[in-house]
């Protein structure tokens, strides 16, 4: 069977992705924002205001707990039936479960059972987002012609800042709103929207070509019949480089562009509406940037450039906090920028590729969503610690910044050592074994 990709699959496989991306990021962003600044009133009344949003957040985190879990279900399901399908699983599940959580009832409708409904529906979310990043990401990579695939794989993650950009938008719309009508119905309004992105991404993914190189793998029987056996038995280590480096950018993104929200409100009087408008400013510039910094990464290597990336992000978060304190709009948006553009952005930009390119074809799905969800669960804490944190020191975000760095500086270790063992073994790990595979994935560049 042949190898040669479709002349309209890398287009349609990066569309794909890119919808994925926004609708996880959208999804992400919005419950993060309602987390912010109306669940705690709405669904965990009764508590003190830090302790009622501790709470919110809280539940925030719960969808990214159970996301390492999505990752093994749908990722077998890309690994042994196709990435298609698994994407086509993945955009029911976590798009309907959005839906539904703006149509529940609040706690002054059905009391405690309201925080539960929620906290269940965000379950639901976090595990069709769980396997939704890692098979788009592969896809991608597996479509693309060779010399292009950090280009292409890239998609996936400007999509999440489209995402972003898409919600911080509606948001700040309808915060707008007289706080009554906010509260009353404003809120859901975000959440019922995403039905447009669902019926988007759907229509685009329905035209995907399967990728040739899995059609082979299928076609051959060479799938393993339990992927996730098979990654914990050879590919553990690559696991854990690749959770590591997922951790750090999205714990500072999620500081940024959710925890942020609150803190600079409550600290320094900053308004929601101004810092979601910064927020949406400067998505629409990283999204821009991505693809970009992918392309790079094809030209130069993906080492050199993604360690860069690492080592800025950590460096420009203490940039941000140190400017968030004047509480001028400008100055907050120009630590935005530097820290999600040249940080955030290259590594974003080198990882739709880099992560792909850790594993073997067979079972690449599994084992990209894993690191890519282990990453996320830990992540995803990050508003919840850097809330944690201000509890405690409530004029102190230097601590924040100090956590936020610190992973992003774990996450360039990683990813010098992912990157040396390849180079060592000049070939993908399993690759080796299956020759025919092997010329179909872009060996990284020892820089």
């Amino acid at each position: 069977m042949s190898t040669t990709v479709h002349s309209d699959a890398p287009g349609l496989a990066a569309a794909a992705g890119f919808f994925g991306g926004a609708i996880e990021f959208y999804d992400f962003f919005i419950y993060g924002t309602a987390s912010a600044i109306a669940f705690r009133s709405l669904f965990f009344t009764g508590l003190p205001s830090a302790i009622g949003t501790l709470v919110a957040f809280a539940t925030l985190a719960v969808g990214y707990l159970i996301r390492p879990l999505g990752a093994v279900i749908f990722g077998h399901i890309g690994d042994r039936a196709g990435r298609k399908k698994a994407l086509m699983a993945t955009l029911g599940t976590m798009g309907c479960a959005t839906v539904l959580i703006g149509c529940l009832p609040t706690t002054s409708t059905v009391g405690a059972w309201a925080a539960v409904l929620l906290v269940g529906l965000r379950l639901i979310q976090g595990l069709g987002l769980g396997g939704e990043m890692g098979n788009a990401a592969t896809l991608a990579m597996e479509s693309s012609p060779k010399g292009r695939r950090g280009f292409y794989g890239s998609f996936s993650y400007a999509g999440g800042f489209a995402g972003m950009v898409m919600a911080t938008g509606v948001f700040a719309v309808v915060r707008a709103l007289p706080g009554d009508a906010f509260m009353a119905w404003g809120w859901r309004i975000p959440f019922l929207l995403s039905a447009i992105l669902v019926a988007v991404a759907y229509t685009v993914r329905r035209r995907i070509p399967e990728p040739a190189t899995t059609e082979e793998i299928r076609a051959q029987e060479r799938a393993p019949k339990l992927p996730i056996g098979e990654i914990l038995g050879s590919h553990k280590k690559d696991v854990l480089l690749a959770t590591v480096m997922a951790t750090g950018p999205n714990t500072v993104y999620y500081i940024v562009s959710v925890f942020a929200l609150s803190y600079a409100y409550t600290q320094y009087a900053v308004s929601q509406t101004v810092m979601l408008v910064l927020v949406t400013i400067s998505s629409a510039l990283l999204c821009a940037s991505v693809p970009a910094w992918g392309a790079l990464s094809d030209r130069v290597g993906r080492r050199r450039l993604i360690i860069a990336g690492f080592t800025a992000e950590a460096v420009l978060t203490f940039v941000f906090f140190l400017l968030l304190p004047s509480a001028e709009p400008v100055l907050i948006l120009i630590g935005m920028l530097l820290l999600l553009i040249f940080g955030h952005g290259v590594v974003t930009g080198t990882s739709g590729a880099f992560f792909p390119e850790l594993f073997p074809a067979e079972v690449r799905s599994s084992a990209v969503s894993l690191g890519q969800q282990l990453g996320g669960a830990l992540s995803g804490l990050g508003p919840l610690v850097a809330s944690a944190i201000t509890v405690a020191n409530p004029h102190n975000s230097m601590l924040v910044a100090a956590y936020g760095a610190a992973l992003c500086l774990l996450g360039a270790i990683a990813a010098t050592c992912a990157v040396a063992r390849w180079g060592h073994r000049g070939t993908s790990p399993g690759l080796a074994e299956n020759p025919a595979l092997a010329a179909t994935v872009d060996q990284p560049r020892s820089r």
